[in-house]
């Protein structure tokens, strides 16, 4: 085996895939994923929930404690994400080879995610070529597109209904705000405040809370399960040397080509991947 079939392999290995199923002349099997549901708001499941934040009763005890099942999959998610943000990491490396390091330093510099994502796509367009290109991007937008999940458990209120007990409920966090704003401003008005408007200004509106099942959270696992895979070997498929490797006629540079063949059908065989490349070749046919 050679060095980068061992590292194809070891990469396929941490996602269960055997290197045979990924090879030149091996049969790429079909996807067969469900519909993505997304999670509900409130008021479209039940009629007259009410959203309770976690921290508001004393002696509260731990939202996921009497739920196992939810807590191992919203590790999972944090889990998942914290790979693919590494993975993410390595591409500047991987696009630019031993050109990297000033990049690398300018990268460091960066703290907002949106602002490096900005940066890798600048080096990535400038360093590939435009089919390669298309497949980082296709990559970014999957990884884009199934983050919003755990960004939810990240940054969102999580809390409980009564009439839902295996739910996790999160309520977004601006509504929150905008609410608390009209409360102080009723507080603030000539006469006093309106009781009747107080209490309803005091309930969370159930239409900017989400409700997130089991099957949800299962979901946005296998989701960013995908993503992980996809950028993982993303790191070896756009890598340099690869790269101008596949390019050569001789026998080394077509088994190479081979291998990075296989990947790209690895990359088509994930939905998300493919619909996202579709979409990107389609702007680009247009002139979009």
């Amino acid at each position: 085996m050679s060095g980068l079939q061992r590292v194809v392999s070891s990469q396929l290995c941490l996602h269960a895939i055997p290197l045979s199923k990924f090879c030149e002349n091996s049969k790429v099997w079909a996807f067969k994923g469900s519909l993505l549901d997304m999670p509900q708001p409130l008021n479209r499941v039940i009629s007259n929930g009410e959203f309770s934040p976690i921290g508001i009763r004393p002696n509260e005890s731990g939202i996921l404690d009497d739920k196992p099942e939810l807590a191992k999959f919203v590790a999972s998610i944090f889990g998942l994400w914290a790979t693919i943000e590494h993975n993410l990491s390595l591409l500047l490396v991987s696009v630019l080879g031993a050109d990297a390091e000033p990049a690398i330093a300018m990268f460091a510099t960066l703290t907002a995610q949106r602002q490096q994502m900005g940066a890798l796509e600048a080096a990535a367009k400038a360093a590939l070529s435009p089919n390669e290109f298309d497949v980082f991007c296709a990559a970014i937008s999957m990884t884009e597109s199934v983050q919003t999940p755990r960004n939810h458990l990240a940054h969102w209120i999580w809390g409980t209904c009564e009439q839902l007990p295996d739910a996790l409920l999160l309520a977004e966090p601006k509504a929150q705000k905008d609410r608390e704003r009209e409360v102080k401003l009723a507080f603030e008005r000539a006469g006093g405040p309106n009781v009747k408007e107080i209490i309803s200004l005091e309930r969370y509106d159930p239409a900017t809370v989400l409700v997130y099942r089991c099957g949800d959270l299962e979901r946005a696992k296998r989701d960013l399960e995908d993503a992980a895979f996809i950028t993982a070997l993303l790191t070896v498929y756009l890598d340099r040397k690869i790269r101008r490797d596949a390019k050569e006629t001789d026998f080394e540079g077509q088994r190479v080509a081979g291998l990075r063949d296989g990947m790209l059908r690895l990359f088509l065989d994930k939905r998300l991947f493919r619909e996202a490349l579709d979409r990107i070749r389609a702007d680009r046919q247009s002139g979009a």
